[in-house]
């Protein structure tokens, strides 16, 4: 039992030979940011286990339908019919439209209290288990299976983190973002997307985004740790228009030798972002840090649906044209981060 809640630390809460598990928890807040997309704060429910600690870089697996429906009802019964009457599925998702699979979320932050754990995750509507998601109210009850992944690395040798995030793959930078503040690092936000009511950050009141990419504190995610952001949106509605990747250039094109020298750069989005951020980080001489957006049906390395292509040159699995060694890895388990200088696109 906690005596100090001004004292908690999770670290000594949790029984460390614990590593992840499945939990139940409890809507505490799921509100709209932007056209597409919802920040979801669930609770820990609180007489169960701790939840484990947890770093940035790692991810969630929600269920995404109710959490009450029975092992029966998900994989059905035996059909029974006779030759004058139709057959009677039994199976839920045969019988309505719900999400079978657990669905894969980066955090986004954590927060640890006299109540216990909450986490906070960002999720965008693109089908039937983030609809379901979205609908979600206050004291609603879910599940989850976590944490699950490896983390972000902050060299002792580095201290400044460029942080490039495009669409749903901010979450993860926000919650480095604060590690990163409390490490003693400086940082630099990059925040794209298509139009501005697809940025799923909160835009400050009294800051603007600036229209040539000048780093300003302009998103609150960012600005509440001293962060300055730079903001681009691909139609020029708000910020520099264009890619994310070109804000990240003018940036670098401006960098100190001594900064150049301290930054690693941290990014996750869509493939060819992620690969152009990698480009242009080895053009500048830093390293980059990718966390990988893959289809994932278990989270776990059991069902081997997330496999990407890292360089290896013991045992490689294969070799590119260009004589690259290479092995398949899971970015559930072996990743998601990874450095990407190792990842073969």
């Amino acid at each position: 039992m906690i005596q100090d809640p001004s004292n908690f630390n999770a670290a000594t809460e949790v029984d460390p030979a614990v590593r992840r598990g499945r939990f139940d928890a409890v809507v505490e807040l799921n509100r709209q940011i932007c056209r597409e997309h919802y920040l979801l704060r669930m609770r820990v429910d609180p007489d169960g286990p701790r939840f484990p600690a947890t770093e940035p870089g790692q991810f969630v697996q929600l269920g995404c339908r109710e959490p009450e429906l029975e092992q029966d009802q998900l994989l059905g019964r035996d059909l029974q019919w006779s030759a004058d009457s139709p057959p009677h599925p039994g199976q839920i998702e045969l019988c309505q439209s719900v999400a079978y699979l657990r669905r894969p979320f980066s955090l986004s932050g954590r927060g640890d209290d006299e109540k216990g754990t909450w986490l906070e995750v960002v999720h965008r509507v693109v089908g039937v288990g983030t609809a379901w998601l979205a609908e979600l109210k206050v004291g609603d009850r879910l599940d989850l299976i976590g944490p699950l992944g490896n983390q972000f690395d902050l060299p002792e040798d580095k201290s400044l983190g460029l942080l490039v995030g495009g669409g749903v793959g901010l979450p993860p930078m926000f919650y480095l973002a604060e590690s990163m503040k409390r490490s003693g690092w400086d940082g630099i936000g990059f925040v794209g997307a298509m139009t501005q009511d697809l940025l799923a950050v909160e835009l400050a009141s009294d800051v603007a985004p600036h229209p040539e990419a000048q780093p300003t504190a302009c998103v609150q995610e960012f600005a509440r740790h001293g962060y300055p952001t730079v903001v681009t949106t691909d139609d020029g509605t708000v910020g520099l228009p264009g890619w994310i990747t070109n804000g990240l250039l003018r940036v670098l094109e401006e960098i100190s030798e001594t900064d150049a020298a301290r930054a690693v750069v941290f990014t996750c989005g869509p493939e060819m972002m992620m690969q152009t951020v990698m480009q242009l980080a080895t053009r500048f001489g830093m390293d980059c840090q990718v966390c990988l957006e893959q289809a994932m049906a278990c989270g776990m390395g059991t069902c081997q649906s997330c496999v990407v292509r890292i360089e290896e040159h013991e045992q490689p699995h294969a070799t590119t044209g260009e004589g690259r060694p290479w092995r398949y890895r899971l970015a559930c388990t072996d990743g998601p981060i990874f450095p990407a200088d190792q990842v073969v696109w």
